[in-house]
């Protein structure tokens, strides 16, 4: 039995700063959230290497996803439940010195409600909201984050 996936363009900014312009291939059901699958989880998951397409050729391929350093998101990926939580502006330097101003949800327990606790507890891939598109962030490549 094939379950349908759901086709969601993204842009793609490699390590070395090339972009590309992929889609991912989601399921219609997440695993560990109501709702359908995001990006921010197959990210997150055990994977290593992620099925995409990309969008200028049709071509498929297996994505390395430690050579991601940011995903830009045309339209808001995140959960329903998600943007019910605080959200925090911050100003995030990546190391090839791009400066962002963008705001983050603060999914954590009262007791960790500071930016270094999301930072630190998070996982390797954050969903970051800004005034034109939202990224996602590999923070291997955040140099620093400050608090607005």
């Amino acid at each position: 039995m094939r379950l349908e996936k759901i086709k969601r363009r993204v842009t793609l900014c490699r390590s070395d700063g090339v972009k590309l312009d992929i889609n991912f291939f989601l399921s219609p059901y997440a695993e560990g959230h109501s709702g359908r699958e995001l990006i921010l989880d197959i990210l997150n998951s055990n994977l290593t290497f992620l099925p995409v397409e990309d969008i200028r050729t049709g071509a498929i391929f297996f994505l390395n996803k430690n050579g991601i350093m940011s995903l830009e998101i045309p339209e808001r990926d995140l959960a329903e439940e998600t943007v019910l939580n605080p959200e925090k502006s911050v100003q995030v330097e990546l190391t090839n010195h791009e400066i962002l101003d963008l705001s983050l949800f603060m999914e954590m327990p009262e007791e960790r409600s500071r930016i270094s606790d999301y930072l630190n507890f998070s996982p390797v891939f954050i969903y970051l909201c800004g005034k034109e598109k939202d990224l996602i962030l590999n923070k291997s490549f955040v140099f620093s984050v400050k608090d607005l």
